[in-house]
């Protein structure tokens, strides 16, 4: 070990050891679901709040408020998660700017490390999760890939895994997000370690987990088009249908999907403009990201608009998201931004930094409490029948023993590129009586691929039931899984 690694060893274990030595919690997947160590579900209601990525090294707002008080505000507000955007050079330690020290006096001589250290210590104690985010590696712009000419993805590894090591003792710590909206150049399943998103994925996911493996990997998508998706515009790190044909490296107890989706108050793609937006917007959202929520928690890492004072469809287009989302029973997410200064959305808080906009908490609320704006339960899909399904249809299904309750199934197919094709399985039980659920459906091609459920296959004719954690469907309940096939 060089003199120079050892110091920087050293002054690693010191500040690790001034974070203090609170006991870890643990965060884990299980199908859907992100539980905790005491198996509870966990619904991340949360919000970006962005300034550790930029220039400012700091969060944004602390030269019109104080730190600890807005902090108290979003928790007043019903939010219960932050995510935190972040930059190399705010975690090497650097003097932040635009603080009004006067407001935040107890900031005053911090850098921007120690800023750090503070407001995820103050979200710890108050009880908010906390989700951290490399965002951007020079501190200026997003890059295509999760590292440049001058941030070599040696760099980006150990700081993830320094990121990991520093705040692996924080309890509501729950993870890190490990690089926002890749782009351009970005792959997934190439197998061209240069540009596959995918790949870069696993090798950063055995840093942060040899360091802290009690942690949650979030893994948004790219924004390239591929053989497995429909060739659909798509927002930076919104594609996530490669994912049908090349699985990703992440242990699927730590993997949680974390696309990003925007109206056109962002970008005006040319399906906002369709003559039936926003009621086409459901089967778009699914073949981007939706398919894969029985494959493992999905939660948009941002979408947010300025929801009526912008474009005049962005109102329609997140009541219409949030719907969908409602639809598909996903009620975690992060919505950007808690800012007001992202040119684009806006934020949740006015111009002031004080004044909330009451329309977006009460869509926000909404989202949380799955209310759908038309009063009722799940959108895009009808149950008791067959819809879109890949070439079967449906026989309904029959429990172990005793009367057969009534199940109705659906299938829809989620992604088809010829060769191929995944299908969403929804099994409802519209019996008075909780039921361990089989079914039975036909299937075109030879089964490729799995989740959330034991399936056999005789020919054209699957077979399937439920894993351990979702075998019992409650009345009137429903569960979900799918499956991949070649044709």
């Amino acid at each position: 070990m060089s003199k120079l690694t050892a110091a920087v060893a050293a002054l690693l274990v010191a500040a690790t050891a001034a974070l203090g030595s609170l006991p870890a919690a643990a965060y884990s997947v299980s199908g859907r679901q992100i539980y905790d160590d005491a198996g509870r579900v966990i619904q991340l209601k949360g919000i970006n709040w962005f300034g550790f990525e930029t220039t400012n090294h700091t969060v944004h707002g602390l030269w019109a408020r104080n730190w600890r008080q807005m902090i108290q505000q979003m928790k007043d507000l019903g939010f219960n998660a932050v995510r935190l955007p972040l930059c190399p050079t705010t975690v090497r330690g650097i003097t932040p700017t635009s603080i009004d020290y006067s407001l935040n006096p107890d900031l005053a001589g911090k850098n921007s490390l120690a800023v750090l250290d503070a407001v995820i210590a103050e979200l710890d104690r108050q009880g908010l999760y906390v989700l951290l985010d490399h965002h951007r590696p020079d501190c200026q712009a997003i890059s295509e890939l999760w590292y440049t000419p001058s941030y070599p993805e040696a760099q980006w590894l150990a700081d993830l895994r320094f990121i990991a090591n520093r705040y692996r003792n924080r309890p509501r710590v729950i993870g890190i997000d490990l690089k926002n909206e890749p782009h351009g150049a970005a792959t997934w399943g190439s197998r061209n370690a240069a540009t596959d998103w995918n790949q870069a994925t696993g090798r950063a996911a055995t840093q942060v987990l040899g360091a802290a493996p009690h942690w949650l990997i979030f893994v948004e998508g790219i924004a390239g088009q591929t053989s497995c998706n429909s060739g659909e515009p798509v927002f930076w790190g919104e594609n996530l249908a490669p994912i049908a044909c090349t699985p990703s490296p992440v242990p699927a107890n730590r993997l949680v999907l974390s696309p990003h989706t925007y109206g056109p108050d962002v970008h005006v793609q040319r399906y906002h403009e369709a003559a039936n937006f926003p009621a086409n917007m459901a089967a778009i959202w699914e073949r981007h990201w939706g398919f894969a929520i029985p494959y493992a928690p999905v939660v948009l890492g941002e979408f947010g608009g300025k929801y009526g004072e912008g474009h005049p469809r962005d109102r329609a287009w997140q009541n219409a998201l949030v719907d969908y989302l409602i639809g598909k029973r996903v009620n975690s997410g992060f919505y950007w931004s808690w800012n007001p200064n992202s040119g684009d959305t806006g934020g949740v808080l006015r111009d002031d930094w004080r004044t909330v906009r009451n329309d977006k908490m009460d869509l926000l609320r909404r989202f949380w409490a799955g209310r759908s704006s038309t009063g009722g339960g799940s959108t895009g899909t009808t149950t008791g029948g067959t819809s879109g399904s890949g070439g079967g249809g449906s026989s309904g299904g029959h429990a172990g023993g005793g009367a057969a309750p009534t199940l109705g199934v659906t299938v829809q197919q989620t992604s088809d590129w010829g060769a191929g094709y995944c299908a969403s399985v929804v099994v409802r039980n519209f019996g008075t009586t909780a039921v361990d659920w089989q079914v039975e459906l036909g299937i075109e091609g030879r089964l490729n691929q799995v989740w959330n459920a034991v399936v056999t296959q005789s020919g054209q004719r699957l077979q399937a039931q439920g894993v351990d954690w979702n075998r019992s469907v409650a009345p009137q309940a429903a569960r979900d899984w799918g499956y991949c096939a070649d044709r």
